[in-house]
């Protein structure tokens, strides 16, 4: 393992060696989360722990040069690291992404102040969901997984097939993903895409107070009449209908 990290050979990069203390310890802080991703993938996690702290501990003159703003964009970073491992190797993707979410509010509203103690503390809540449910790699399961990741982490906006193959085209040909992805997921990209946008104002219109307007808006439907329309074809019933259901079941 060890002749493989990158963290090993960065002392002898001129690029490197000649930075600003301050863009050093970016640089090497970045890439010390990127060399954790081989212990991750292995599943050795408390080696891979290890290996983050006794780097970070050995460098400790040059991280104090890092702001608090500087160290939790990091992190931000090292969970998408993370999320994006889990969503590669798993079926079931969306408790990877309500964590990689609930921990970019976290860092938002509690900025890092003891680096490793974050880490610890995100590496061991991913570490509980890779060992469920886990994948092994085949040919069309990555371009559809990043397919999918793509209008998840997109639902709140106006997302098109064409948008979604363009993105594909950054990594693979669009005509095969999109019959990949019709074979695997059992439906088309397009379906796939409302599906998800309805399964979103379900939880808003469980979870919140939104108006049935607003979460219209929020999911970038055409118009009130179009949600509508697209939620009682899915569901079976108005918006109206089901939010009035469901408060009554929880009400009970």
């Amino acid at each position: 393992m060890d002749d493989l990290v990158y963290t090993r050979y960065l002392g002898h990069l001129k690029s490197y060696v000649h930075q600003r203390p301050e863009k050093k310890a970016i640089i090497l802080l970045g890439y010390i989360q990127r060399d954790f991703l081989r212990y991750y993938r292995r599943g050795d996690l408390i080696d891979g722990f290890k290996f983050i702290k006794e780097n970070f501990e050995r460098n400790t003159d040059l991280m104090k040069y890092l702001t608090i703003t500087q160290i939790t964009a990091q992190m931000h970073s090292f969970v998408d690291d993370l999320a994006h491992e889990g969503i590669q190797n798993h079926v079931e993707i969306y408790p990877f992404l309500e964590l990689q979410q609930k921990y970019h509010s976290l860092l938002q509203n509690k900025p890092v102040k003891d680096y490793l103690e974050w880490v610890q503390r995100i590496i061991y809540d991913f570490s509980l969901l890779m060992r469920v449910d886990n994948l092994s790699f085949s040919s069309r399961l990555e371009p559809t997984l990043d397919i999918i990741y793509y209008i998840n982490t997109n639902i709140y906006h106006k997302v098109t097939v064409k948008d979604v193959l363009i993105h594909a085209n950054q990594y693979c040909n669009p005509a095969r993903a999109q019959r990949d992805f019709k074979a695997e997921m059992n439906m088309s990209i397009s379906e796939f895409i409302s599906t998800k946008k309805i399964s979103v104002a379900q939880k808003l219109l469980r979870d919140t107070d939104d108006s049935i307007q607003t979460i219209a808006e929020k999911l970038k439907f055409y118009d009130l009449n179009d949600f509508s329309k697209q939620f009682k074809k899915k569901v079976g019933i108005s918006p109206l209908m089901y939010r009035k259901n469901n408060y009554q079941k929880e009400s009970r």
